[in-house]
């Protein structure tokens, strides 16, 4: 009577397992939202390419796909996938959806991917929310506000977040922003003309070592 019973504790326990690892094989991704300037949302999902992909696939209905082995298989397959993605994300600003349009899919050489996304939004301080049916497991979502610091909130399949106000970063951010690409600028240069001036210098010096060879 024992083995029976061991027999179907194990195959619970396996079925469980299984369940569990399917939920959360999105499990590590990451969704990222800010307003990077004035009337503008920026949405950004850092996730695994490969899990990813088949997810996408099978809400998709379509066939699994071969193993995407290189960069660019990885990328193209994102891309196309990229209507039923859109599909599953319901982001809204006062209850009502914003339109989500694909930016870029950058995937490196880990197979990892961030696909970044943008809409309009009002300016002025918008309540926004999201919610998406393309994860079953738990996930992450960070929001930036203003200078405010990052919030998180850990969402669990198509839980819908609380809302936030999405404000882009204050001016005193902004001019700390193209200070720094100001200065990234004039270091370039700096550096351009410091090699410009060692590569004449060094010809100079060699041509007339050169000159003093021949009189010699």
């Amino acid at each position: 009577m024992k083995r029976p019973y061991a027999v179907g504790l194990l195959v619970a326990a396996m079925t469980l397992h299984a369940i569990t690892g399917q939920a959360h094989s999105l499990a590590s991704t990451i969704v990222s939202v800010i307003a990077s300037r004035p009337g503008i949302a920026t949405v950004t999902i850092a996730a695994e390419a490969d899990p990813l992909i088949a997810k996408l696939e099978t809400l998709a209905g379509v066939p699994a796909s071969d193993a995407a082995v290189t960069v660019e298989e990885r990328r193209a397959r994102l891309e196309s996938l990229f209507p039923t993605l859109r599909a599953h994300i319901d982001a809204r600003i006062a209850d009502t959806p914003i339109d989500l349009a694909l930016a870029d899919v950058a995937v490196d050489d880990t197979a990892q991917v961030e696909i970044r996304l943008t809409a309009s939004i009002p300016e002025r301080s918008p309540m926004f929310t999201w919610r998406s049916t393309f994860i079953f497991g738990a996930y992450q979502l960070a929001t930036t506000s203003g200078d405010a610091a990052e919030v998180v909130q850990w969402l669990q399949g198509p839980q819908t977040s609380t809302p936030i106000a999405l404000e882009p970063p204050g001016a005193d951010t902004h001019a700390a922003l193209w200070l720094t690409r100001i200065g990234h600028g004039v270091a370039m240069g700096t550096l351009v003309v410091y090699v410009l001036f060692r590569r004449r210098t060094s010809r100079s010096v060699r041509l007339q070592s050169h000159a003093r060879s021949v009189r010699l």
